[in-house]
């Protein structure tokens, strides 16, 4: 296979070494310049990509919230239990079942 050098925009460079070339180009590669095993591609982002970094952003970020906020819900109400007295979960109790706060930390 061919071998073909990639420049990037701080100096470095990378070598590919191409194995299996099929007929489909990649949407980002746009053009590429160059003969022999020297070759420069140049590599450009579709007009989204930004919109799906935020969309990614936001969900990860949302996704810690409401894990943080189970998380927080749950240990309320096992230490809300925990209180009272009475028997713990690890002790073979199951009265954190009816405790309405363990079950919203739970369900969200």
């Amino acid at each position: 296979g061919a071998v073909l050098s990639f420049s990037c925009c701080d100096s470095c460079q990378a070598w590919c070494q191409i194995i299996n070339v099929s007929e489909s180009r990649s949407p980002f590669l746009t053009s590429m310049e160059g003969t022999g095993n020297e070759t420069n591609w140049s590599i450009s982002m579709p007009s989204g990509s930004k919109y799906h970094l935020y969309i990614g952003l936001a969900l990860a970020i949302g996704s810690s919230i409401f894990i943080g906020s189970s998380f927080i819900l749950k240990k309320k109400g096992l230490l809300k239990l925990a209180d009272r007295g009475v028997t713990r979960a690890g002790q073979g109790g199951y009265s954190y079942l009816k405790e309405w706060l363990w079950w919203a930390g739970l369900l969200s």
